[in-house]
């Protein structure tokens, strides 16, 4: 009897300590955000609007707004140097027709990107669907470039999503340095 009870205190104390434990999950976060970290991104924890929700997910069942918003992490690129002239931009993985970038969507209408850049949004949609770990938006401003997304390693090394992302981002830093380092658009 008095082993029960000792194996009852003793599991009692141990409990609450395994599950301070991490989970699989957990280590593999863990690992992805210090290889992004030792990439030079820039990690946050964040959330983006959901194009396409449901519309028990847009009001609640007493009539109030809700903000439909998808829980994600931004990977930061910063740019050597800011860049005024580069549209800013932000494209969602979605289902709505773009023009220029199919499978991506703004935010708000219109969702057509200017057409006078199209060369240059062929090459980015090119970079979209190149860039891994579960990418769901990619923004463009004028400092930084960012990934966001759902951290997967789909069979890869937390090394491998890094490094794609970083050269991924970079590529599409390469090309938004290109447009910005032209003349003032007022279009935009």
């Amino acid at each position: 009897m008095v082993w029960i009870i000792i194996a009852v205190v003793v599991a009692a104390a141990l409990g609450p300590l395994l599950w301070l434990l991490p989970t699989e999950r957990d280590r593999v976060l863990g690992n992805l955000r210090t290889a992004a970290r030792r990439a030079g991104l820039v990690v946050e924890v964040t959330h983006l609007p959901k194009l396409n929700a449901a519309a028990e997910e847009r009001v609640s069942s007493g009539g109030a707004a809700r903000e439909a918003k998808i829980d994600c992490t931004a990977y930061r690129l910063t740019l050597p140097r800011r860049l005024p002239n580069a549209p800013r931009w932000l494209l969602l993985r979605s289902d709505q027709e773009n023009r220029h970038v199919p499978g991506w969507s703004t935010l708000k209408p219109p969702m057509c990107l200017p057409t006078e850049q199209a060369p240059y949004w062929r090459e980015i949609g090119v970079l979209l669907d190149t860039l891994p770990g579960g990418c769901i938006a990619v923004e463009a401003g004028d400092r930084h470039i960012s990934w966001y997304g759902r951290e997967r390693l789909d069979g890869a090394t937390a090394a491998e999503v890094v490094g794609g992302v970083r050269d991924g981002l970079a590529a599409i830093g390469e090309l938004h340095r290109a447009l910005g380092s032209g003349p003032p658009d007022d279009s935009q």
